[in-house]
């Protein structure tokens, strides 16, 4: 149990500083994109189907660590 808490300690701060690392690099790239004229029809509608794919992907591995989380909690593995 010690070491899974400690994987899990282990875990967090790699988050917390990509979550800031994230947060510094959004802030820059709002500076940028400030500047630059608006993208065209065609651009937009690609980026919002990436933006769908990255979203599909995201609620997939949420959705699995869900299940991870619940067997540990539920067999105390």
């Amino acid at each position: 149990m010690e070491t899974l808490k400690g994987i899990g300690f282990i875990v967090a701060v790699i988050a917390f500083g990509m979550s800031l690392f994230r947060r510094k690099w959004f802030e820059d790239e709002m500076r940028r994109n400030e500047s630059h004229e608006a993208p065209s029809e065609h651009q937009l509608k690609w980026h919002i189907r990436h933006l769908r794919e990255d979203i599909h992907a995201l609620v997939i591995i949420n959705y699995v660590l869900l299940i991870l989380v619940a067997a540990f909690l539920f067999f105390k593995l």
